[in-house]
């Protein structure tokens, strides 16, 4: 199975440098601001800058419309339509990045890598592309898709094929609920909430009105600012080493102590990504990862309230 490629600006200029038709790069922004920023992300880069030639991935379109919980993952049919809507092609390589620099971008590969894409990168990160002086594209733009598409239909896997991926990627609430009310779910998993300290211990509100904060139980608070460096790009393979020995007392390159693997999970799925990026390509952990699509969002929602812990 693949996993997303974390490269830095000079990679991504290279890649570019070596794009032919036959196996092209397609730049792809995915900038997703959470629900309490005022800043519109789609009108951004219809009006403002971005690198050259990108499309858009927008969380907020590319998902499972009848979810009362935002962005959750797309079906089979929808992820196929949208990727055949960017005018994609399976041989290009596609680079996923966001203006926030590690926030959403990870999410959207990660969206590629269940669909069975083989050439998917992220780049670490845009503000590290501009700051070197690099080109950035300011003319407005009327669409969504890759400047200079040309296509035969993207070719999905198959439908099958699709299910497995989520199966090994994807725990759903049931299964959750069950492993934590059975109390088997710190025997069998460690599990990560991306979350602030604040939102995990229940000190500080969640940023969707009304929402509770506080965390499932048995997780451990891993925010995913701590994975990465004071510039916001990922930590490096021996810094996250050192960062799940001295706090979590885990090396995470062998296994976790007999579990069957971990957990990573945040307000919406989002920067649960970045986790399991950090430690799947980063860390190259050999361990099995499974997102909580519906993380706390859900959790908060539908969980009994015994099993809503505040510390």
């Amino acid at each position: 199975m693949g996993k997303v490629k974390v490269i830095n600006s000079h990679v991504f200029k290279q890649l570019v440098e070596k794009s032919i038709p036959s196996s092209r790069v397609i730049k792809l922004d995915a900038t997703w601001y959470m629900p309490n920023n005022p800043k519109n992300a789609k009108q951004e880069f219809l009006n403002q800058a971005r690198i050259p030639g990108s499309g858009y991935f927008d969380l907020d379109e590319i998902c499972d419309p009848n979810s009362k919980y935002p962005h959750m993952l797309a079906n089979y049919d929808i992820l196929n339509s949208s990727l055949n809507g960017l005018g994609l092609n399976k041989s290009d390589k596609l680079v996923f990045y966001d203006k926030s620099g590690i926030f959403s971008s990870p999410r959207a590969a990660w969206n590629l890598i269940l669909g069975g894409h083989e050439q998917v990168f992220l780049l670490d990160h845009y503000k590290d592309y501009v700051n070197e002086g690099n080109e950035v594209s300011k003319e407005p733009v009327d669409d969504f898709r890759p400047q200079a598409v040309t296509t035969n239909g993207y070719e999905m896997i198959s439908g099958e094929a699709y299910s497995k991926n989520y199966a090994q990627q994807v725990i759903e609430y049931e299964e959750l609920l069950e492993l934590v009310s059975t109390g088997k779910l710190a025997e069998q998993y460690i599990t990560f909430d991306a979350r602030s300290n604040d939102r995990f211990s229940g000190a500080a509100p969640e940023p969707r009105p009304g929402l509770p904060s506080g965390h499932v139980p048995s997780s451990l608070n891993l925010p995913f600012t701590k994975v990465l460096n004071e510039n916001g790009n990922f930590k490096s393979k021996s810094e996250l080493v050192d960062l799940f020995k001295a706090d979590y007392g885990l090396d995470l390159t062998k296994s976790v102590n007999g579990r069957k693997g971990i957990i990573v999970m945040c307000g919406t799925g989002v920067t649960a990504v970045i986790l399991r990026v950090a430690i799947e390509s980063i860390l190259e952990s050999p361990i099995p990862i499974k997102v909580y699509d519906g993380s706390w969002t859900e959790w908060a929602q539908r969980a009994p309230t015994e099993l809503i812990v505040k510390d």
